[in-house]
C-alpha cells in the first residue's frame, strides 16, 4: 500500500508541478506578402493639348506614304491622305479618347464613333487600343 501511496503522491506532486510551470504562448508570426505595383499601361493625360497635333503613321499598302488625323484644341479633327476615313470630331474623357468620323462608301456616307484607351510615349508616340488591337501614330 505504501508504494500505491508513494506512486499516487509522486503523480500529484508531477501535476503539481507542470500546472505551476511558467507557459509561453507561441510567437504571433505576422505573414506578409509582398506588394506588387502593376504599372498603369495607359497614363491619364490632364492636358489634352498633349493630344492636339497631326498624328500619322505608314499606309498598309504603300509604307512611303503617311496618313492619319489632325486633333484640333476645339474639339474637331481632320483626315490626313485617308481617303476612307473623313474624321469630324474627337473627344477625350480619362484615359479615353472618341473619334467620330464619316465613313466615305461607294453608295452611302455614315457616322460612326469609335473609343480607344491611349497611350503617349515620349511626347511622340500615340498608341490607340479598341478590341484587343494597338495602333501607333507618330506625332509631326
Amino acid at each position: 500500500m505504501k508504494i500505491k501511496q508513494t506512486v499516487l503522491a509522486l503523480a500529484l506532486v508531477a501535476i503539481a508541478f507542470a500546472s505551476c510551470k511558467q507557459q509561453t504562448e507561441a510567437p504571433v508570426v505576422e505573414e506578409t506578402t509582398p506588394t506588387e505595383t502593376v504599372a498603369e499601361s495607359t497614363p491619364v493625360i490632364l492636358d489634352m493639348k498633349h493630344l492636339v497635333g497631326e498624328w500619322t503613321q505608314p499606309n498598309g499598302a504603300d509604307a512611303s506614304l503617311l496618313q492619319g488625323f489632325e486633333l484640333k484644341e476645339d474639339g474637331t479633327m481632320s483626315s490626313i491622305k485617308d481617303q476612307a476615313n473623313q474624321y469630324t470630331k474627337w473627344k477625350m474623357v480619362d484615359n479615353t479618347i472618341t473619334f467620330e468620323t464619316a465613313m466615305v462608301g461607294t453608295d452611302s456616307t455614315s457616322v460612326k464613333s469609335a473609343t480607344y484607351t491611349y497611350e503617349i510615349v515620349d511626347q511622340k508616340v500615340l498608341k490607340l487600343t479598341a478590341n484587343g488591337v494597338t495602333e501607333e501614330f507618330t506625332k509631326k
